[in-house]
């Protein structure tokens, strides 16, 4: 069983520090003419915790500014919620702790940061112009571990990615750096823990999870086991939310 983690920003949780990392050195790339993708959907009101699953903001509120970040999508895999709700109902008997499903399953490639509405069309492209060489990939699955966040508001269960995949989203994450620094944006972790959070808890339930996460790792070795080939994700796209805007980014 995996050792548990402290402390991570939630990208979930659109709260990451933004303290710009500076690199002078850098220009920004020429925009390019091609059209991607685009979708809208509505943006959450913060005043609504409960709503939001617990989220807080950690950056004032401004217009044209945007919060975003780059991921692989988690969403379309039946089997991942198959075992949301096997745990959930695991635990459902200890009414000191309550996991709730996560709603947009996600592997975080960028943290969470923001950006000025005028900025989104270079920094795209910047990204598009980046990822142009990134060939198609397959993610392996590891163990559950637990993640809360730098507020102590949310505790996460998650699941790791197994290390022989972690090749590919160490390149990714280098090209992606490389476009944060074009705009002073922070980079992502040093100390990388590549995961998907499936579950979550409301305050620092570390202690609480940490109890269970013995018998949580063994009826997920279980189903992945039965799962193995329907939870593997044979990564074409990436994705980027920037407020109410989102992007797609084909691979190889």
């Amino acid at each position: 069983m995996q050792n548990i983690l402290q402390y991570y920003s939630s990208d979930s949780d659109d709260n990451e520090n933004t303290k710009p990392a500076n690199d002078k050195n850098e220009t920004k790339l020429p925009l390019s003419k091609n059209l991607l993708r685009l979708e809208k959907t509505e943006e959450p009101s913060t005043k609504n915790v409960e709503k939001h699953q617990g989220r807080i903001r950690t950056f004032p509120h401004e217009r044209g500014i945007w919060a975003s970040y780059v991921f692989i999508d988690y969403n379309d895999i039946d089997a991942i919620n198959d075992l949301q709700q096997l745990l959930v109902d695991q635990v459902s008997n200890d009414s000191s702790l309550e996991l709730n499903r996560v709603d947009n399953l996600h592997l975080s490639l960028t943290k969470t940061f923001i950006l000025r509405h005028h900025n989104i069309p270079t920094f795209v492209d910047n990204v598009k112009s980046e990822l142009h060489s990134i060939k198609r990939f397959t993610i392996l699955l590891s163990d559950l571990a637990v993640y809360c966040n730098e507020e102590h508001t949310r505790t996460f269960l998650a699941i790791k990615i197994h290390p022989n995949s972690c090749g590919p989203l160490e390149n990714l994450v280098e090209k992606l750096d490389h476009c944060m620094r074009l705009y002073k944006l922070p980079e992502f972790y040093t100390d990388r823990s590549f995961h998907v959070s499936i579950l979550w808890a409301l305050g620092d339930q570390r202690k609480k999870l940490s109890e269970r996460l013995e018998d949580l790792q063994r009826s997920f070795a279980s189903f992945y086991e039965e799962e193995y080939c329907d939870m593997n994700v044979n990564v074409r796209q990436i994705h980027c939310k920037c407020g109410n805007k989102y992007y797609e980014f084909d691979l190889l």
